[in-house]
């Protein structure tokens, strides 16, 4: 393969050349189990359902999600929920159509997938009433899976925490409690800065929901979030305990 550097678009056929070349290799062949669809420098994280694995590479394990210095809220809070969030992939709209085995197989009972899938709408209706910019919404049914995982994340990332001396503390650092800490680092991992054009654009093809109701829209149905503030009816984005969505 060959790259120039004053030859862009070839460079980008050359590269897409490369790729299909390289998936073709892998025709009637059993998986390679042992590959990242990612590289250890990238900031990012995965599940993959047809081999039942996550994959955290190096990238990610960096300020703001991860600090080796930082105290317990702080990472849990950020790693934490993205470590909850891949796991959480495992059970959602898509990762719950494959067994432990990677395969796709119904493991479900007729009744709990029933309710599995009530919960799923639930999320897709709530999720679409959120605005982006002026009249556009997110896609509910683009971003379910995602935001799945965003609700999951936090609760198995905020049960992890409790576990710690510090979640079983009061101690505040900088004036904030530990679970008032643990809550803000869930908001300063999604903190991005986009122009207009590219949001619009992002929520008509992106499974994500945009950064801010990553953070409103599950911290909305997570009840210690609204004692670690005291979030009272009449406040912003509060929502009644029996209209708090919980899957997991």
């Amino acid at each position: 393969m060959e790259i120039a550097k004053d030859k862009y678009f070839e460079n980008v056929l050359a590269l897409r050349k490369e790729a299909f070349l390289y998936a073709v290799k892998y025709l009637n062949k059993a998986p390679n189990k042992d590959e990242w669809f990612t590289t250890p420098p990238t900031v990012t994280a995965y599940y993959n359902p047809s081999a039942n694995e996550i994959v955290i590479p190096a990238g990610i394990l960096q300020y703001p999600y991860f600090d080796v210095d930082a105290d317990d809220a702080i990472n849990y809070g950020g790693i934490g929920m993205v470590i909850g969030h891949e796991i959480t992939h495992a059970f959602d709209d898509q990762g719950s159509q494959f067994d432990k085995d990677g395969n796709v197989k119904n493991w479900w009972t007729a009744e709990d997938y029933e309710e599995f899938k009530e919960n799923s709408k639930m999320v897709i209706d709530r999720y679409s009433t959120y605005t982006v910019l002026d009249s556009v919404h997110v896609q509910g049914a683009l971003t379910v899976g995602e935001n799945m995982a965003d609700n999951g994340g936090i609760a198995i990332a905020y049960e992890a925490f409790k576990m710690t001396d510090q979640g079983q503390d009061s101690t505040k650092i900088d004036g904030f409690t530990p679970d008032q800490r643990f809550f803000l680092s869930i908001a300063r991992i999604w903190r991005v800065k986009t122009r207009d054009e590219f949001l619009r654009n992002y929520i008509k093809t992106n499974p994500h929901s945009p950064a801010m109701w990553r953070v409103n829209g599950p911290l909305m149905n997570f009840t210690p979030f609204y004692e670690a503030f005291n979030v009272q009816p009449g406040d912003k984005n509060y929502k009644p305990e029996e209209e708090r969505i919980k899957i997991w």
